[in-house]
């Protein structure tokens, strides 16, 4: 009986530790899909090369709204914005993995794979965009001026894995794929648009993309010039 009730003991703390772990490593945006999987030790998160789709989307002239606002309002705004936007990421088979300030960095195809995670990308911009409608017909409301953001997509093998310290570990991807996505998000201020993808991206998708092709761009770090359209 003791070592019945030892053995039960201490197979509930690892249940319990696998649940701490899964809350603290991907918080609240993690599908059940993926929590399945790690539970199950199907998912590498010591360290693997993997073929994603990175997603990075930025709030526009989120800084003056800021200093116009109160910040119990901020924070209300912001977080209805994150709420919509991580839901329309999750639904589409993608991963929020950050938020930073006004940012939202995601993947698609990490920790678990996804069959095309560059169509899943597209489509969950594009449902972004429908989201940012409805967040702005009800900021209007409340008497708050609409939000715009700018969302840019790019794919390629990425290093995922457990990052940080012991004291704080975050699910990550380090690889020039993150650095591109980044600084294709920021083009589009450049383009004036809203919705920027790389050829990476647009060649994979599974189907017909409403988009049109913009001239060949430099960015910093990368020596070839990147093709990109917008949707």
């Amino acid at each position: 009986m003791a070592l019945l009730t030892g053995w039960m003991v201490d197979r509930q703390r690892r249940q319990e530790k696998e649940r701490d772990f899964l809350n603290e490593t991907f918080g609240k945006y993690v599908s059940k899909e993926v929590r399945d999987e790690i539970i199950a030790g199907r998912v590498a998160l010591k360290g693997e090369i993997k073929e994603v789709t990175v997603l990075f989307a930025d709030l526009r002239d989120f800084t003056r709204l800021v200093e116009s606002v109160h910040p119990s309002e901020v924070v209300m705004i912001i977080n209805t914005y994150f709420e919509e936007m991580s839901n329309a990421i999750t639904t589409n088979n993608g991963l929020v993995l950050q938020f930073i300030g006004d940012e939202i960095e995601a993947v698609f195809g990490a920790p678990v794979s996804v069959e095309n995670h560059r169509q899943s990308a597209i489509d969950a911009a594009l449902e972004m965009r429908k989201c940012l409608s409805r967040v702005n017909l009800t900021l209007s409301k409340q008497g708050y001026p609409p939000l715009r953001h700018g969302i840019g997509l790019h794919a390629g093998n990425v290093v995922a894995a457990n990052i940080g310290s012991p004291q704080r570990l975050s699910y990550a991807l380090v690889g020039e794929t993150v650095n591109i996505a980044s600084r294709i998000q920021n083009l589009n201020k450049d383009f004036e648009t809203d919705i920027l993808v790389s050829d990476a991206v647009f060649t994979g998708s599974d189907r017909k993309i409403d988009a049109h092709p913009l001239q060949p761009v430099y960015v910093k770090g990368i020596s070839n010039p990147l093709q990109l359209f917008g949707i």
